[in-house]
């Protein structure tokens, strides 16, 4: 089975990277995971490069180097490692705290001048000086699918989709890991025109407003509220900004009298607008503001220090459950 396994992985590289001999195919460093980050103004880079053998198909080494640009980065890790580098297989990229806005710009120029990165691989924030070998690919992303599934705080952020975010509205919002004890999730950060790390409240309304909410949990007043299913629409007019989002919801638990559908409406509805509230109540509206470029230039030239207004719209409706508990009045 295992070189079964191995010549998969090889028909995989042929196949994705061209005609190639075995030679060829040794010397090839495939790379899986890239940590970038940045130390007394040099960048540091960390890669997980793949070493296959017939003994052992996992094997893996990681490679660290440090310089005062990116290309000479890659320059030394092919000298290290005597592989020339391949990010046809990359699958997570991990930025650290300290990268700023020109670093992100040296990063995007790197791989959108490469021809063997598909740049559809994960993106994460994690903190400075940490160790690439703390982290697996699947671990990590399996992480984030499981929290955009289950509480939305954060969700998959490919490479291609932050140069969109930082091409069009000069910002982005990356999920951000921490690994100190084990590695969890500390909720959203803003890179490029700022470094920010959002709340995990601040996270969820975020989603809410850009549409990427799955399944979430709240309380409010004693009921515990479930989202099923939930749609954002966002229209914005000059300065006016109309957040309309329709959803269904389960109550799990009901500790409270209340069991009008309209009243328990209204409290889901309040609990929503939390998340959103806690959202807009940041410093500025950068987001906004950046989005008002891209669909209405003419009136964001004409007119500074905008002051947005916003109109938030929650259409709800309840999901009857035969299993709530505390409460036996539902079927």
């Amino acid at each position: 089975m295992k070189y079964i396994k191995l010549l998969v992985l090889i028909l995989l590289i042929v196949f994705t990277t061209g005609c190639v001999s075995y030679s060829e195919l040794n010397e090839l460093g495939i790379v899986d995971m890239i940590l970038i980050d940045k130390d007394n103004n040099q960048y540091v880079v960390s890669l997980n490069m793949l070493t296959p053998t017939e003994d052992d198909l996992k094997s893996n080494k990681v490679y660290t180097t440090s310089d005062k640009s990116l290309d000479k980065c890659l320059t030394n890790l092919y000298l290290e490692s005597n592989k020339k580098i391949s990010f046809s297989h990359l699958e997570l990229i991990l930025f650290t705290t300290n990268l700023e806005k020109d670093d992100y710009d040296e990063v995007i120029n790197l791989f959108l001048n490469r021809s063997d990165s598909r740049n559809t691989f994960s993106t994460v924030i994690t903190n400075p000086k940490t160790n690439l070998e703390n982290y697996k690919k699947d671990d990590v992303n399996n992480l984030i699918n499981i929290n955009h599934e289950n509480e939305g705080i954060v969700a998959i952020k490919q490479f291609d989709d932050v140069v969109k975010d930082i091409l069009e509205i000069k910002n982005s919002y990356i999920p951000k890991i921490d690994d100190k004890d084990s590695i969890k999730i500390d909720g959203y950060y803003s890179i490029y025109n700022e470094n920010k790390l959002l709340t995990k409240d601040e996270s969820i309304g975020y989603n809410f407003i850009t549409d990427n909410i799955i399944k979430n949990e709240f309380e409010v007043n004693d009921i515990n509220f479930k989202i099923n299913y939930s749609k954002t629409n966002l229209k914005i007019n000059k300065n006016k900004i109309n957040i309309n989002i329709t959803s269904t919801y389960q109550i799990m638990s009901n500790n409270t009298k209340i069991k009008d559908d309209k009243e328990l409406d209204l409290l889901f509805q309040k609990g929503v607008k939390k998340y959103i509230n806690s959202y807009l109540a940041l410093d500025n509206y950068n987001y906004f503001s950046n989005l008002l470029k891209k669909y209405d230039y003419k009136y964001y030239k004409n007119n500074k220090d905008i002051t947005f207004k916003f109109n938030i719209k929650i259409s709800s409706n309840k999901i009857n459950n035969s299993n709530i508990k505390g409460d036996d009045s539902y079927e």
